[in-house]
């Protein structure tokens, strides 16, 4: 799906960076995108 801004924002939030899998149950629209 959109990859590279998953990464690019999983690896600074721990919260999700713990929870691979809720990448793709996160919203499209994200505050810090």
């Amino acid at each position: 799906i959109f990859q590279p801004k998953t990464l690019s924002f999983t690896s600074t939030n721990p919260l999700i960076n713990k929870t691979p899998t809720t990448t793709k149950n996160l919203p499209w629209t994200w505050p810090w995108s």
